[in-house]
């Protein structure tokens, strides 16, 4: 099996805000082409640090990706970084500038020095065209390995890898199609979903089982590691997805690349119903999520973030009297600011969240990490009651995911 190693560039993605979620995407693509991730690193933004991890990673892995660090900054040196490990001179390319330029020229911007940086290549650097950004994507072939430079954000790093670097590996290298299956599923704990699928995942030692969770959202990876037999890898493989998800049931919302917004939003579009929503805690990321579904303007109307006690009582319709009673986080004033914002937005579903978010603000009756999630529907009304842990970022992420998934439940 051929291997491959990620370095995840930024200082950003050691801090405990700013989760890697690149090497993630990368692995599960690579996997499907038969190829094993086995090693993984993420290094600040200082040359040293790339340098010492791509060092590492030569001759040891046919391909090798590095992430981040591509942008026109300062603090972007992986360009850099990788031509003086690998001993290659850097050179400005003509046509890659006078593509930035035009860009720039669109923007109605100059093509300042840090924004001309992007354009110098190490010597007998391919590009890998961005349709989503300024900085181009780069390949290096060195000696037996394929070293692949992509963008950080993942808006970007994952069109590209799709259309430019799987291709380039398909063409270049002897790699076959790997059977890989997956599930994603909502509403769980890592741990108590292994624990209910550990019976079946351990009847299959030809299957590589994978649980990786990320702000409510599990994803289990099945992976084939048996016979070269094409047959029995894909009998196998659907004979153990079907058994996890009858015994996982309704936290299962994808067997794909499906994400719960866009698989929620299409259970609304399909039955012609509207959304709005009503933040406290979550600030408008609820809404922000809800969007990046294509077409979600078929069915999510929009909605308040009412942060402070007077706009939920303005914008929500929340009792005061109720709030200065039971306070803002409190199943009350969830389940009032779904009926409220629905109302106000005459839509047929109104969805809330309100909660403690930390780092500070909690108390021994309402802890850093608690949430009220309240939904509003013409048959009824429901609050779910979270306890979430982690940083702030961590909390207000899951707690949005998890009112996205309260919500689809409430449509199965």
């Amino acid at each position: 099996m051929h291997r491959a190693e990620i370095i995840a560039v930024g200082t950003e993605l050691l801090s405990f805000s700013r989760p890697e979620t690149n090497s993630l995407f990368l692995t599960y693509q690579l996997a499907k082409l038969g190829i094993s991730v086995v090693r993984k690193f993420t290094v600040g933004d200082r040359n040293q640090h790339i340098q010492q991890a791509l060092k590492l990673a030569l001759g040891a892995s046919d391909f090798i990706f590095l992430t981040g660090g591509l942008g026109p900054t300062n603090d972007d040196r992986t360009r850099e970084a990788v031509a003086a490990a690998l001993g290659l001179p850097l050179s400005e390319d003509p046509e890659l500038l006078d593509r930035l330029r035009r860009h720039r020229d669109r923007l109605g911007l100059p093509l300042s020095s840090n924004y001309r940086r992007q354009a110098s290549l190490p010597e007998g650097a391919e590009t890998l065209p961005n349709a989503n950004g300024s900085a181009p994507g780069l390949l290096i072939r060195w000696k037996k390995a394929m070293v692949f430079l992509l963008p950080g954000p993942p808006h970007e790093m994952e069109p590209m890898a799709i259309m430019e670097v799987l291709p380039r590996i398909l063409k270049n290298r002897s790699v076959a199609f790997q059977p890989v299956e997956l599930l994603k599923t909502a509403g769980e704990i890592e741990s108590r979903l292994d624990e209910r699928i550990e019976d079946i995942y351990r009847e299959y030692s030809d299957i590589e089982t994978t649980l990786l969770s990320s702000q409510g959202i599990i994803r289990i990876f099945f992976c084939w590691n048996g016979l070269d037999d094409t047959t029995l890898a894909r009998t196998r493989l659907s004979e153990i997805k079907d058994r996890v998800r009858e015994r996982l049931g309704d936290s299962v919302f994808s067997d794909g690349d499906v994400e719960l917004e866009e698989a929620t939003g299409s259970m609304l579009r399909n039955r012609g119903l509207t959304l709005a929503v009503a933040e406290s805690c979550t600030g408008g990321l609820l809404g922000a999520v809800l969007t990046r579904a294509a077409g979600a303007a078929d069915y999510f109307l929009g909605g308040v973030i009412c942060y402070s006690n007077r706009l939920k009582v303005q914008l929500a319709g929340v009792d005061p009297e109720l709030l200065a009673r039971s306070g803002a986080v409190s199943e009350q004033v969830a389940l009032q600011m779904a009926s409220g914002v629905r109302r106000l937005l005459n839509a047929d579903i109104g969805l809330s969240i309100t909660g403690v978010a930390g780092p500070t603000g909690g108390t021994d009756e309402k802890p850093v990490g608690l949430v009220f999630v309240g939904l509003a529907m013409e048959t009824g009304v429901e609050v779910r009651k979270l306890q979430l842990s982690g940083d702030r970022q961590t909390i207000r992420a899951r707690a949005a995911n998890l009112a996205i998934d309260l919500l689809r439940r409430s449509l199965l």
